[in-house]
């Protein structure tokens, strides 16, 4: 993506939403929209993008998923589970960030608001319960890994940005090589990076020959690092984290140079052998979105139930004010008991229909079900 995604404009570029939120990671956006015209939300997000990009081709790059499919999409990444290291730790932290921003401006209200906040929730659960996510399952951990096999012998690094990838692959560079740059923005070195040498985003050029391995996770508008400036003799490797890419991808075709991005780092993800929880973890993912969205449909996404009460407690008062003009003159403990006969056979009725769409139903989904109610209590009302 050429630009970088900004909150506030997306905001108003979405017309068609009543709610967003958007969750950037290190190799990926999600946004999350509740819509009531989910086509024509989808078809202001494309919009959007395609000013960022300057690209029609946008929308090939994303897909897009709705009602349940959304809501265990979202729990298993604040779970770890979509990660290209299975619990990389860092996404927890942004998910969380994800529904405080979006709160905070105002776009996660009824339906985000707890949807996010659940999915915290339920990240933290998953991975204290079955061992998912430390900072050993992190992406950083996984390149430096991916470097350790490639390049063993490494005097000159340098890391570029100074974010929590950089900090989590200086620490494990410590001690192991002769000189550390961290090419930075900042006129002072980080917390955790005080015993690098701290250079200039200017500086990347000019020293990227003369080092072994340099490893960018930074965001930029463009490439940072081309072939131009990796060209020579002096094997090196590089390792791009970033998103948008940071290094172009003409440095492929350099013979000295072996590049490692995000792709590379996913299939070396995808040939470790899996964890031995997983499909528990996954399991109790399921289970967890299943029942919220089911609340969500319920207290959200359908007024069905509250159609049924409202439908009943009309008979209810229909039924009371019929019952006590037959009965003539009446006390006003005699108007309270029959009252309370009506509340007590308007709470047995609904009972049923009530537990009906709150049971799972095999072959039936939440929306099937509440159609059903609302068919057989609301007339010829159809819930959306």
């Amino acid at each position: 993506m050429a630009k970088k995604v900004d909150a506030g404009r997306l905001v108003g570029a979405l017309v068609a939403a009543e709610e967003s939120a958007l969750l950037s990671t290190c190799n990926r956006y999600e946004f999350y929209l509740v819509s009531k015209s989910p086509d024509a939300a989808s078809a202001g997000l494309m919009s959007y993008l395609r000013g960022l990009t300057s690209r029609d081709s946008v929308g090939s790059e994303f897909y897009q998923l709705n009602g349940l499919d959304a809501v265990s999409h979202l729990f298993r990444v604040a779970s770890g589970l979509e990660s290209v290291v299975v619990g990389e730790p860092q996404i927890l932290a942004q998910v969380r960030a994800a529904g405080v921003e979006s709160r905070v401006r105002g776009e996660a209200k009824g339906i985000l608001s707890p949807l996010f906040d659940r999915a915290y929730r339920v990240g933290s659960r998953v991975r204290s319960t079955y061992g998912l996510g430390s900072d050993e399952a992190s992406l950083s951990d996984l390149a430096m890994e991916a470097v350790d096999r490639v390049h063993p012998e490494r005097q000159v690094v340098m890391l570029v940005g100074t974010g929590k990838m950089i900090r989590l692959a200086a620490r494990r560079l410590k001690g192991n090589v002769s000189r550390l740059y961290v090419a930075s923005r900042r006129k002072r070195s980080p917390a955790g990076l005080e015993w690098c040498r701290l250079v200039r985003y200017a500086d990347v050029k000019r020293l990227a020959k003369s080092c072994d391995v340099l490893v960018s996770a930074t965001s930029v508008k463009r490439p940072l690092i081309t072939a131009t400036d990796l060209e020579g003799r002096k094997p090196k490797t590089v390792v791009d984290l970033g998103m948008p890419r940071n290094v172009s991808e003409s440095v492929r075709g350099l013979p000295n140079v072996r590049l490692l991005d995000l792709d590379d780092l996913a299939a070396m993800a995808a040939s470790r052998p899996p964890l031995a929880r997983l499909p528990e973890a996954e399991a109790a993912v399921s289970k967890e979105a299943t029942e919220f969205y089911s609340w969500l449909i319920q207290t959200r996404l359908s007024t069905a139930l509250a159609d049924i009460y409202s439908w009943a407690e009309a008979v209810r008062e229909e039924e009371l004010r019929r019952a006590v003009g037959r009965l003539g003159p009446a006390s006003a403990r005699e108007k309270r008991i029959v009252e309370a006969m009506g509340r007590r056979i308007v709470s047995k009725l609904i009972a049923r229909p009530v537990g009906f769409a709150r049971k799972k139903h095999p072959d039936l989904t939440e929306e099937e079900k509440l159609y059903l109610l609302s068919a057989v209590f609301g007339g010829d009302r159809r819930e959306g």
